[in-house]
């Protein structure tokens, strides 16, 4: 539809352009003169509409552009909506940045149209927040902003809390995405089986075989796999970029999730959590020093729009977080850091938890009082409970050794899981049917005290086996309790690789997410039913990859009958 534009001439009134002048009234054979329609101001998507916080009544679209220029949200039945552009300060590039984007190893071809020498621009962050929408219902919507095709996709409410409704959900971790994962593979082991050891060990011929696909391609297919299960919503247990403090590992998620490679984001609603690379990195140098871990949580905060938890200090929002779903509660936990004074009780041993205002997970802190209430209120309501949090507490992988500095060849990880098992308590004390974590990038399962925790750390970066072989030919399974290492299991050594000679024909670890399908029985009660699925690369006779993948699940589904 052309817009008519009112425009003020010199020695004119008030003109209406755009099919008002009528040739045929002029009394003279000279042709009217010419006057140019206004154009509008342009601007381009630098990340594509998605969507955010949604609640029974009101859902928030957010997108970025490079210029300030409002967009408009229009809502099938509701209304429009002009957004205000606001500067993303935060969203800056680093030198070193710069010299990727301009530098001969920019495969993926990321910012290819920046000038030579040149950063990207800071880019306007457009937020619109839809109220008085009605529980449970889809609506369509599209965002128009000048300069680029309109994008059209559909966003839902949550059902009332505690509604009969159905609900499904995806989980995730460590994607950690970068734009040097293209043209990247990563080491590929298979158990130790064939060779003589055991199942969670690692076959010493794979220890350096690469997977068949690059980083980028995996993690395009897992989420091309994970779009076609139509989930309410998604959740991402850490580890989204590979560096937090680098924009332009955030440029790369968004390429995937709401860009030029795939738009889930836009008709899916993502519930993150941090990871510990999330505190990670910083352009003038760090890993996890303050400034590193300041500088990626600005980051971080530019990006979501999450439920309020009223904490203390302004920058432990947005870190740990409820979201309640119908009959789905989420309880969302930052394990980012712990009591720095005591490495059995922290996460990480080179960041400083105070200095970077990041929140203790430990008994009696503000975090872990926060979730006893959270958790006793979502069980008085006879909500299905879940729990994500990053750093996996009941695992076998490099993560899952003793919290210390004596160095990993020596059984001894600064990034343990372990001090998480502290909650262990409080999950069997309110009921709480599954823990989602990430961390030691592996498929794993175990149940201890009726609760189910999964390691979901595959989607698009590592595809660990257990211990961390030729570190380590130490995996720390003997560190579980005997009724987990009863029910462990592990993509790594339960579903073993069947080949046809250089073909892999089925088996093996894959790039994939976790589908959680919570369904209503009979009057009051809910069955959860729990399935890994994973895009796997097909290959010709010579062991290649074609490029083409088959969605598939494993054989690991978890059934879980919740009694209300």
């Amino acid at each position: 539809m052309k817009i008519p534009y009112l425009v003020l001439l010199a020695g004119f009134g008030p003109v209406l352009l755009a099919g008002c002048l009528d040739s045929s009234s002029s009394s003279s054979d000279t042709p009217p003169p010419q006057i140019d329609e206004p154009v509008a101001e342009s601007s381009q998507f630098r990340v594509l509409p998605y969507l955010q916080h949604p609640t029974e009544s009101a859902v928030s679209v957010i997108w970025f552009t490079d210029k300030d220029v409002p967009g408009v949200l229009e809502v099938e039945g509701v209304g429009s909506f002009t957004s205000e552009p606001v500067l993303a300060e935060n969203l800056s590039y680093g030198g070193s940045e710069v010299a990727y984007i301009h530098g001969e190893s920019n495969f993926g071809g990321i910012h290819a149209d920046v000038a030579a020498g040149e950063a990207p621009v800071l880019p306007y962050r457009h937020h619109v927040r839809v109220e008085e929408l009605q529980p449970g219902s889809e609506y369509e919507y599209v965002v128009k902003q000048a300069g680029n095709d309109a994008l059209s996709a559909t966003m839902s409410t949550a059902p009332e809390r505690g509604a009969r409704a159905n609900v499904r959900f995806l989980a995730m971790s460590d994607m950690e995405t970068e734009p040097e994962s293209t043209d990247k593979t990563v080491a590929w082991s298979a158990n130790a089986v064939l060779s003589g050891g055991d199942k969670l060990g690692t076959d010493p011929a794979t220890a350096s075989r690469q997977y068949p696909v690059d980083q980028t391609d995996g993690f395009r297919a897992n989420l091309e796999y994970a779009s076609t299960r139509q989930p309410n919503f998604w959740l991402i247990a850490g580890d989204l970029v590979e560096k937090g403090g680098r924009q332009l590992d955030w440029d790369e998620f968004w390429r995937h999730t709401a860009g030029e490679w795939g738009g889930l984001a836009s008709n899916t609603p993502i519930f993150p959590v941090m990871g510990n690379h999330e505190n990670y990195w910083h352009p003038d140098g760090g890993a996890y020093t303050t400034a590193a871990a300041t500088l990626a949580y600005d980051k971080w905060n530019s990006y979501w729009e999450l439920p309020a938890t009223h904490a203390g200090d302004s920058r432990h929002e947005k870190r740990y977080y409820r979201v309640d779903y119908g009959p789905v509660t989420i309880i969302s936990l930052d394990s980012s850091n712990g009591d720095d004074s005591d490495p059995a009780r922290d996460t990480n041993l080179m960041l400083n938890g105070a200095e970077a205002r990041i929140p203790d997970f430990n008994r009696n802190s503000e975090q872990w009082n926060w979730a006893v209430r959270e958790l006793a209120d979502a069980q008085a309501l006879g909500q299905v409970i879940f729990v994500q949090f990053h750093h996996s507490a009941f695992g076998t992988g490099v993560h899952s050794l003793v919290s210390g500095s004596a160095g990993i060849a020596n059984n001894e990880d600064n990034q343990s899981g372990m001090p998480m098992r502290i909650y262990h308590e409080l999950f069997t004390r309110y009921g709480v049917t599954a823990v989602l974590s990430g961390h030691d990038e592996l498929l794993e399962y175990v149940q201890l005290d009726g609760v189910h925790y999964w390691d979901v750390g595959f989607a698009g970066d590592g595809l660990r086996g257990p211990g961390y072989y030729p570190t380590t030919s130490y995996v720390p399974f003997d560190l579980l309790p005997a009724e987990a290492q009863a029910s462990h299991w592990s993509a790594h050594g339960d579903a073993p690789e069947l080949w046809s000679g250089n073909q892999l024909v089925d088996g093996g670890k894959h790039y994939g997410f976790m589908e959680v399908d919570v369904r209503a029985q009979g009057e009051y009660d809910y069955e959860v039913v729990m399935t890994p699925r994973y895009a796997f690369p097909l290959m010709d006779a010579e062991g290649n990859a074609t490029g083409e993948f088959d969605f598939r699940q494993y054989n690991k589904i978890v059934r879980v009958d919740v009694k209300r």
